[in-house]
């Protein structure tokens, strides 16, 4: 496989074919994943509470690449490759809170800024260059109080790529700056990053797979909107999106469903019933396999009734549903009988139209193939 690979994608999706197998499958395929997609893209780390005061840290790796997530003693959020410029050992681990970063290996230590601050016998090296010495930087932003990083230093700004988007969701949720992580799930996945992603953008699947979602929220007003780095899912619900709940509705209750994907690899779910909202990011940790994470985000430490309800259906019927689903299409892909594939594209771009899958496969040949 290389960038120029031959394959049928055309920018109307009602002539267009899919992603070949290929993209899914081989070695090849997650390398040029990594290196013009994940090492060029905002990429999720975590939320902004992890560093609510200076001297506070958490280590993100991104494939080989660890990151470090630091308060700074001005307040300002900061990221940096977690590595000493002197010798290259790894400087933190984990999460804690430092008022200077100290190297375990030979004890060179820097400031929360990224900038040196001393090293022993650095005077007696000939024409020792400070500059040189600063940790090196990764570019931070923080989008609806989630902390982003990316490895590209020329990448643009997420609100220039997602304009308006951090102000839909905040009209949404008034009481967003409130959120506190409250739970988190992991799960293993034997699919392809980008069949995960296939999945969530797509409900032609929904009224076949996932029955009690359907009961819950209505279809025929469900919409699928892509725009130019993110795809929203809006419906109107019938009810909220929980198991088996008496809570009663009150002034602060979401009456919709809301979710928006994020290029590449975040979902952000916003489900009717009490305010919050749900994290789903996907980590790639090999060409047919996947490590999900939820997080959900309550206004409470401890989730309340119908926030343990919704959690419940999340990981016990709604996401099971997924991977059962995304994990044959994995084994599928691997079959000597499939290359590529259709999308159904309907006059409405209704629940069942693929238009956001499509949109999804032009973004990652874009970035492969630099055009």
């Amino acid at each position: 496989m290389s960038t120029n690979m031959i394959h049928r994608y055309k920018a109307d999706a009602r002539e267009s074919y899919t992603l070949p197998s290929d993209y899914y499958t081989s070695d090849e395929a997650l390398k040029l994943d990594k290196e013009k997609i994940f090492y060029k893209n905002w990429i999720y780390a975590g939320h902004i509470e992890k560093v609510d005061i200076p001297g506070k840290y958490f280590t993100f790796q991104l494939f080989e690449q660890n990151i470090m997530i630091v308060k700074g003693k001005d307040h300002v959020i900061r990221g940096f490759y977690n590595v000493c410029p002197h010798r290259g050992h790894e400087l933190v681990e984990g999460e804690g809170k430092k008022s200077v970063i100290a190297c375990p290996y030979h004890a060179w230590t820097f400031h929360l800024d990224g900038q040196f601050n001393r090293g022993r016998a650095v005077d007696q090296i000939k024409n020792f260059d400070l500059e040189e010495a600063c940790l090196t930087p990764v570019r931070v932003e923080t989008f609806l109080n989630f902390i982003f990083v990316n490895l590209d230093p020329n990448a643009k700004p997420m609100r220039e790529m997602m304009p308006g988007l951090e102000e839909e969701i905040r009209a949404h949720i008034p009481q967003l700056d409130g959120l506190t992580l409250s739970h988190r799930i992991k799960y293993d996945i034997k699919a392809n990053w980008k069949n995960v992603v296939d999945n969530y953008l797509e409900c032609h699947h929904c009224q076949v797979a996932h029955p009690q979602f359907v009961e819950l929220i209505d279809m025929k007003s469900y919409k699928i909107e892509p725009q130019d780095y993110y795809v929203a899912q809006t419906s109107n619900s019938k009810g909220k999106l929980v198991c088996n709940t008496d809570s009663e509705t009150n002034d602060q209750d979401i009456e919709t469903y809301l979710s928006y994907w994020l290029w590449p690899t975040l979902a952000i779910d916003v489900m009717p019933g009490e305010p919050g909202l749900i994290i789903m990011y996907i980590e790639p940790n090999g060409p047919e396999s996947s490590i999900e994470y939820l997080e959900f985000y309550y206004l409470t430490k401890e989730p309340s009734e119908e926030g343990w309800e919704n959690i419940k259906y999340q990981d016990e019927v709604l996401t099971p549903e997924d991977i059962s689903l995304v994990e044959s299409v994995q084994r599928g892909l691997r079959s000597k009988g499939y290359v590529d594939g259709r999308y159904v594209i309907d006059h409405e771009r209704s629940s069942i139209s693929e238009h956001g899958v499509h949109h999804f496969h032009g973004l990652v040949l874009k970035a492969l193939e630099g055009v």
